[in-house]
């Protein structure tokens, strides 16, 4: 059900309700954001908070991740080819065979993320 609670956010480009709703959670004590294998391409999820958010598999082709904070996220096998990551925050994530082709990640923090070469 929290799935389909984020995915239907995120769609509607509700990034402030789905900030929102993630910080609720996270007061909750509840885990991670599992969108794992999940179609997002072509969203506008500029500043969405998807730290530590499972995102292993999932379509992100041509998002805009403007500023979005993505720090420990599991992306691997994720598809970011031609998504703007400029300034986002990726400290930490896992992107080993993910997809980057075209990606701009000018500004990124990268430290400490695996599978960048």
């Amino acid at each position: 059900m929290a799935t389909k609670k984020a995915v239907e956010l995120l769609r509607a480009g509700n990034i402030d309700g789905f900030n929102q709703w993630v910080k609720e959670r996270r007061k909750k004590g509840k885990s991670a954001v599992d969108l794992d294998d999940k179609d997002l391409s072509g969203l506008k999820l500029a500043a969405a908070d998807l730290r530590d958010a499972h995102l292993n598999g999932a379509n992100l082709r041509k998002c805009d991740l403007r500023g979005a904070n993505l720090h420990g996220a599991r992306l691997r096998q994720a598809d970011l080819r031609g998504s703007d990551l400029r300034d986002a925050d990726l400290s930490d994530a896992d992107l080993r065979k993910a997809k980057l082709k075209k990606t701009s990640l000018k500004q990124a923090n990268v430290a400490g993320a695996r599978g960048l070469k």
